[in-house]
């Protein structure tokens, strides 16, 4: 029983922390008015709701361990006991309604937010639909009516319940019993309008649903298609010119490539269609103090130094594989250590996802090429990139990220290969800088 007792206090305290610390209305306002979720906040809205998960986790525990324990206990249980365990189990049901509705009704009141909140979180181990079935549990007619039950108890016993404001371990519970209760809305009225809410969500997020499945099933196969038919011949980057690109490379370096033959240059925008990240060797990894799991260390290592998404998912892979191109460039962000380490630990993280070709940069669950490079540097240091809508959805392509590279101090470009000027010699510095800009700006100008 005192565990159970200490259980409460416990939870009863993160719940009011977890309302301390909730996205501000502001914050929530500007995911919204914005349309998508960058990266940042996609960290803290997925750190807040697994702290939320959890605490929810802990009061079903404590309602179910009391209803055991009154129910295996039944014969021999005083009705002291009972009572105190009813205590228990009824003000850890108040806390549970008290932090869904603020989840529901203050945090996930926007279909943005609500469709964060459904997404799996993997770096969190968080399963996908939890906003729907907090949402269904807070609605379902028997749990209603047993909290309807529990209310009523509570009123017919209220003398009882009283004198147990003087428990030397119980008192405080009993004596926040109204408290607990302003949060329990046992309305017929109110029920039915949540009721209502919830079936509204459920037929939106259908129709969403269906139209999102069949819109990636068709990107899908067209992509998987295309990335099967590139034609194999010799690329014009060789092996000891990558060795001469890999001299120059730093962790954290961002690397646009480009194959001349490969079919999906027909299907991305510009005439650089891919990006990679560099995140260096182990020995790189320890200097920078980068934290990173056992599991993925094991696959970070010898010649895995580049984070990359492809038809196969988000690997770490060899450099050596990543640069396989006929066309390279190479970008590198203006950052301390410090943050090139933090935004390395970020996006490592995503590792082992599958890649996204629904190219839509709100769902994090699968990510697309340059998103790996979104979701490492976008609120670090300053770096914020500018997404584009393209056929409804926000977007990066790697041309964006040369756009932005040109525009912003915080990225530059360092050195690049394949473009005439540039075809059999790495070429560095400002000369580098001219060519790139006029590969792509020419390459604009004769679709036109």
């Amino acid at each position: 029983m005192l565990r159970l007792i200490q259980s409460v206090y416990t939870l009863w305290e993160a719940s009011d922390q977890l309302e301390k610390d909730a996205p501000s209305p502001e914050s929530l306002d500007a995911i919204i008015s914005a349309g998508i979720i960058r990266p940042g906040e996609n960290e803290s809205l997925g750190f807040w709701f697994a702290r939320f998960l959890s605490v929810r986790q802990g009061l079903w525990e404590v309602i179910d361990d009391a209803l055991a324990a009154a129910g295996e206990n039944k014969l021999t249980l005083s009705d002291d006991e009972y009572w105190r365990l009813f205590v228990v189990g009824y003000s850890a049901a108040c806390l549970l309604i008290r932090n869904d509705r603020f989840l529901l009704f203050k945090i996930a009141t926007h279909s943005i937010i609500q469709r964060k909140f459904n997404e799996a979180i993997v770096e969190y181990r968080i399963p996908p639909k939890q906003y729907t079935m907090i949402f269904s549990a807070y609605v379902d007619g028997a749990d209603v009516m047993r909290i309807f039950d529990a209310v009523e108890a509570a009123k017919k016993n209220r003398l009882r319940l009283l004198s147990l404001r003087e428990d030397t371990e119980l008192g405080r519970l009993a004596s926040a019993l109204p408290l607990f209760e302003s949060w329990v809305d046992t309305s017929k009225r109110s029920y039915a309008r949540k009721l209502c809410a919830y079936v509204s969500h459920i037929f939106r997020r259908r129709g969403v649903v269906t139209l999102s499945r069949a819109l990636a099933k068709v990107m899908e196969r067209c992509g998987r298609a295309a990335s099967e038919l590139n034609l194999p011949l010799e690329k014009r980057l060789t092996p000891a010119l990558r060795e001469e690109f890999r001299a120059l490379l730093k962790p954290g370096d961002i690397l646009i490539t480009r194959h001349d033959t490969a079919l999906t240059n027909l299907f991305l925008p510009g005439f650089w269609p891919h990006a990679a990240l560099y995140i260096g060797t182990e020995k790189d990894r320890e200097k920078l103090g980068v934290m990173v799991d056992e599991d993925r260390a094991s696959r970070w290592s010898d010649e895995c130094c580049v984070l990359e998404a492809l038809k196969d998912g988000v690997h770490f892979r060899s450099l050596s594989s990543t640069l396989a191109v006929d066309n390279a460039v190479l970008l590198r962000p203006q950052l301390a250590d410090a943050d090139i380490a933090a935004s390395i630990e970020r996006v490592v993280q995503h590792e082992g996802k599958l890649y996204n070709f629904d190219f839509d940069f709100f769902n994090a669950e699968k990510l697309v090429c340059t998103e790996v490079v979104y979701r490492a540097y976008d609120g670090i240091g300053g770096l914020v990139f500018p997404l584009t809508e393209r056929a409804g959805r926000h977007t990066l392509s790697a041309e964006d990220l040369l756009d932005y590279a040109f525009s912003d101090d915080g990225i530059v470009v360092e050195a690049v290969f394949g473009l005439p000027g540039a075809s059999k010699n790495v070429v560095t510095g400002e000369q580098a800088r001219r060519l790139v800009l006029g590969s792509y700006e020419s390459a604009a100008a004769a679709t036109l």
